[in-house]
């Protein structure tokens, strides 16, 4: 590779040669607040988007974040119109909630094939494209007449929701320093997992008074008009310091057009597009993501796959009702969660690097792991209350739903903070693989949920779904022992090493 050619921070390339007499190894480098080194290292150009204005860094970040709680929004806000759907397709509810899974289904499957054009073209053009296939195959959802009509717009919504949700951590790592990270990635996963939780919550009243379709079209119109603004205010924030001599400063203006030169030139290659399978190997990507996967199927999909059904049958709920329980619990479990997740696990972060010569070890992160037990207790007592209704209110199944969920926002932001300081330049294939892992595994949950709940009793069925939760928490916790001196050994190594620019 040419040295005169920089590389963007996440380009994966060979190792570098060492150049002790480089003129960047002799800068001083630049400090946090604390004292210590920041990391990474920022240029002196103001066109790098870690030396941008902090209102415009959280401008952005509030923006992936907001793309980020449309994808799960648009795809469930129709979870308590699947009776209404189920009567006005002539069929059954299990089989209605196969929308819901076909969009996970691709939602998974669909950034694998499309999130790596990120690392070559930028974040702005899938971010664009990937919600513009959303909002219109959401509109059309709305306003198809046969039962196949709308499991095909499933199937493209869920292609260009799911790669609109899985870039965000990325971004964070681009214009962010690690000691902040927590805070901001916690952003980021809370309206993650809170969009599935804001759906029913409009669901239930929109299909009670417009009808079921408007389910679809509300939520395609909401995403149509924020890719309008994101055309205006989404900047590309992928960078490298260019290859121009002497060195020119890319403006705003270019930052949102198709000229900027500070992303990567060429076509992708293959390796982008199986890298993210070849870091399955890499045990803080792995476990983590094993953990994640669970937590949020049982913590929160469960919840929404099984809700319309049994809290008709049990509890009698209308429409409405149901939305309201399969939402405001849940909304405030994760508001309780991440207020004790992204700026604890900065904390940890940095009490480790005060104490340690400011070294930032990842692991330290994990100390907030400890949360992920409330998954399983939530799941728990909602068991517990639906088995009994005669005898425990629906307030207890929604309390149980609230503490699982706060579990499961603790979860999340500590697991995505933690994977993304393990290896940064891989922020992309390990989103793409949190996302991936997520959505196949809570489509499943409908095929079985309630099936096995049939046969063995609620009660009984959340309390194996529960320990399964336990028994997946075992691994990670040892991660936070051992992390550190696994990642060493040869066969963690990621696939190639990034060569940083920083």
């Amino acid at each position: 590779m040419d040295p005169e050619k920089p590389a963007a921070r996440d380009e994966l390339v060979s190792p570098p040669v060492e150049q002790p007499q480089d003129a960047r190894s002799r800068k001083e480098p630049r400090l946090d607040p604390h004292g210590l080194p920041l990391v990474p290292q920022p240029t002196e150009h103001r066109d790098d988007p870690l030396n941008w204005h902090p209102a415009l860094k959280l401008s952005i970040a509030l923006q992936v974040s907001w793309l980020a709680l449309l994808g799960p929004f648009a795809s469930a806000v129709a979870n308590p119109a699947f009776v209404l759907m189920a009567k006005s397709f002539q069929q059954g509810v299990v089989e209605t909630s196969y929308e819901l899974t076909l969009y996970l289904v691709f939602a998974g499957i669909g950034p694998l094939l499309i999130v790596p054009l990120a690392r070559q073209y930028g974040r702005r053009p899938v971010y664009l494209a990937g919600n513009l296939l959303a909002a219109v195959t959401s509109i059309a959802a709305g306003y198809c007449e046969t039962w196949a009509g709308i499991m095909v717009t499933r199937v493209f919504n869920g292609l260009g929701g799911g790669s609109v949700m899985a870039m965000g951590a990325a971004v964070i790592c681009d214009l962010y320093f690690q000691h902040q990270r927590g805070v901001f990635m916690g952003i980021y996963t809370l309206c993650l997992t809170s969009g599935a939780h804001f759906a029913p919550l409009v669901g239930g009243f929109v299909a009670n008074s417009l009808g079921w379709r408007a389910c679809f079209y509300i939520p395609g119109y909401i995403q149509l008009g924020t890719f309008v603004l994101s055309v205006f205010c989404l900047p590309e924030t992928l960078y490298s310091e260019g290859r121009e001599e002497p060195y020119r400063e890319q403006s705003y203006v270019q930052n949102i057009s198709f000229t900027r030169s500070r992303v990567p030139a060429g076509l992708p290659r293959i390796r982008d597009f199986v890298r993210p399978f070849e870091m399955l190997r890499l045990l803080p990507i792995l476990l983590p993501a094993i953990l994640y996967m669970t937590c949020f199927g049982y913590g929160t999909v469960l919840f929404a796959l099984t809700g319309a059904q049994l809290f008709t049958s049990i509890y009698g709920f209308t429409t409405p009702q149901t939305g309201l329980m399969l939402s405001i619990p849940l909304l405030i479990g994760g508001l309780i969660g991440e207020l004790s997740a992204g700026w604890v696990t900065d904390w940890l972060s940095n009490r480790h690097a005060q104490k340690n010569n400011g070294e930032r070890l990842p692991e330290a992160r994990l100390n907030a792991i400890w949360g992920a037990l409330l998954v399983p207790v939530g799941i728990i007592i909602e068991g517990v209350c639906l088995s009994h209704p005669e005898t425990a209110h629906w307030v207890g199944s929604a309390f149980g739903m609230g503490i699982a969920n706060m579990g499961l926002q603790i979860t999340t932001t500590t697991i995505y903070a933690y994977a993304t300081d393990c290896y940064k330049p891989q922020s992309v294939e390990i989103s793409t693989i949190f996302n991936a892992f997520r959505q196949i595994f809570s489509c499943l949950i409908s095929f079985y949920a309630l099936p096995f709940a049939e046969r063995i009793g609620i009660q009984y069925a959340w309390l194996t779904l529960a320990l399964i939760v336990v028994v997946l928490l075992v691994p990670v916790l040892m991660l936070k022992v051992y992390g550190s001196r696994w990642r060493t050994l040869p066969s963690q190594t990621p696939p190639e090493q990034a060569e940083d620019h920083r």
